[in-house]
């Protein structure tokens, strides 16, 4: 029995192809339930209640006031009796994931040449997603700690607000150790310290080219208003320069009109 040189090769790439297009149909499941998901915890949040009956409180008793029903009232309750009014970085960074996935979704898509399959094949989107986990879930924790501890230290006035403490349990934790260890000013620093770091990781961005953009920026404005300033004084002196060509002008005339009089 005798096989063509193609034959492995053409039942390799079947396999290939419909493992590709398997996890292709997995990442646009994975798109639309995270899609679904960050919509009803934003309509949840935005809807929380302290009437509404749920896991910290009773309610009053009256008609529920969360736009995302029962398990919303639940969710934002919990969310906020967790980490206060910073469960918002959760929200962020999860929306920021949702975008970058969906670039990569995108990205992918336009890879339909043969190489194209092939590394959409080897690496799907989650495996290249779940490449920088550890240096995202370190970051966050990193930022939920540090707004969880200015949260409760400086912003207690907002727990009025919430269904428990300023910056939620984690602050709870969180707010007096760094307040023992480091004092009212040094953990205030060192938080906003720890949330400069931690974003950076969570959203992916350099401080420094932030810093580089905004200084040019920067050197932009001031260049043009020289500019502008320039151009102006400029158009001045031309106005003047003209007015005295015209009051030169003006005189020699009276001159020639006089000489001819007389």
């Amino acid at each position: 029995m005798t096989y063509s040189l193609n034959t492995l090769n053409s039942s390799r790439s079947a396999s290939t192809a419909a493992r590709s297009g398997w996890g292709r149909f997995a990442d646009e499941l994975g798109l639309m339930a995270g899609l679904v998901l960050l919509v009803f915890w934003l309509l949840a949040l935005l809807s929380y209640s302290a009437q509404d009956v749920a896991w910290s409180t009773s309610g009053s008793g009256g008609p529920l006031l969360n736009r995302a029903g029962w398990l919303g009232a639940w969710l934002a309750d919990g969310s906020y009796f967790l980490l206060g009014f910073s469960v918002w970085w959760c929200l962020a960074a999860g929306v920021r994931v949702w975008l970058s996935s969906l670039a990569r979704w995108l990205r992918g898509r336009e890879l339909l040449t043969p190489q194209g399959e092939r590394a959409l094949s080897s690496t799907s989107l989650i495996s290249r997603f779940t490449s920088g986990r550890a240096a995202f879930w370190c970051g966050l924790a990193l930022l939920l700690c540090a707004s969880a501890t200015l949260e409760w230290s400086r912003l207690y006035s907002l727990e009025a607000r919430l269904p428990g403490h300023g910056g939620g349990i984690l602050g709870y934790f969180v707010g007096p150790l760094s307040v023992k260890w480091l004092g009212f000013a040094g953990s205030g620093l060192v938080a906003i310290a720890l949330g400069v770091v931690g974003s950076a990781l969570v959203f992916r961005f350099s401080w420094g080219h932030v810093a580089e953009r905004l200084g040019g920026w920067l050197y932009f404005q001031v260049e043009s208003r020289r500019e502008k300033r320039e151009v102006a004084q400029d158009i001045a002196m031309g106005q003047q320069a003209a007015r005295e060509r015209e009051e030169v002008v003006i005189e020699e005339r009276e001159e020639i009109a006089v000489h001819h009089h007389t």
